[in-house]
């Protein structure tokens, strides 16, 4: 998790938005920020497109970083709760976003989210869930954002269905984790083209086992980016089912 803290010094905007042409300090941040509006418009099109009936009111950000997804949304949803591992990247969405009144941004490593159950209208994460270590860890947060989420609430997140082989070996990340323990500065690797970043995924069928099992139905998948190619992941579009029995009529 500290790698998070340490990426967020070096180098944050690129760390949420890995264009090779941005890194060192090359995204400027009303460009980084624009990137995010474009992408919430994306995803409440999607939404219409699938019939899934939003309340805009609470909203989360899982894996917010410096706040691009939280403060794109801010401008549909009535209040926004952006949540990331990295207190330093949480700092930064702050300072970035002090003028959005309405954003929130809290830090937490827990495997369980901080919120009581049935507290968002929307829950939303995209470029996050394939950074976790484990698969396991991957499914545990899709089950809390069901948990999370109000009743007919929406929940939508990405997540790629599988690692092609070259991109599971992750040499960088390797290099990286070596040569940090012989205490070369986590600056010199970063210059040198290293990165502690790994990749997962879970496959679809996983995806809604879980969703299913926690009191949700799948409305939708929709291809993330055609042009990721081999690197193939997902949108998926949930709504936690209602257990009011007036509601199940």
């Amino acid at each position: 998790m500290s790698n998070w803290n340490v990426l967020a010094k070096l180098d944050p905007l690129w760390t949420i938005l890995s264009d090779p042409q941005k890194k060192f300090g090359g995204w400027k941040p009303e460009e980084f920020f624009a990137t995010g509006e474009l992408e919430a418009k994306r995803v409440l099109r999607m939404c219409d497109s699938h019939g899934l009936k939003i309340s805009y009111g609470k909203f989360l950000d899982f894996g917010c970083g410096v706040g691009r997804m939280t403060r794109a949304f801010s401008c549909y949803f009535a209040s926004c709760t952006g949540i990331d591992v990295s207190e330093n990247m949480v700092n930064l969405a702050r300072d970035y976003n002090r003028e959005r009144t309405h954003c929130d941004f809290v830090s937490s490593q827990s495997t369980v989210l901080p919120f009581s159950d049935r507290t968002f209208d929307f829950v939303f994460s995209v470029l996050v869930l394939q950074h976790l270590p484990t698969r396991g860890m991957i499914l545990g947060f899709i089950g809390e954002f069901v948990r999370v989420a109000k009743e007919n609430g929406v929940i939508v997140f990405q997540v790629p269905i599988g690692v092609p082989l070259r991109r599971r070996i992750q040499l960088r990340r390797r290099l990286w984790a070596a040569l940090s323990f012989l205490a070369i500065p986590k600056s010199w690797l970063f210059k040198a083209g290293l990165a502690p970043i790994q990749i997962n995924g879970v496959s679809q069928q996983q995806v809604e086992e879980v969703a299913t099992s926690k009191g949700a139905r799948v409305q939708a998948v929709e291809r993330y980016d055609a042009s990721e190619g081999g690197f193939h992941s997902n949108y998926y579009f949930i709504v936690k089912q209602s257990t009011s029995p007036a509601n199940n009529k």
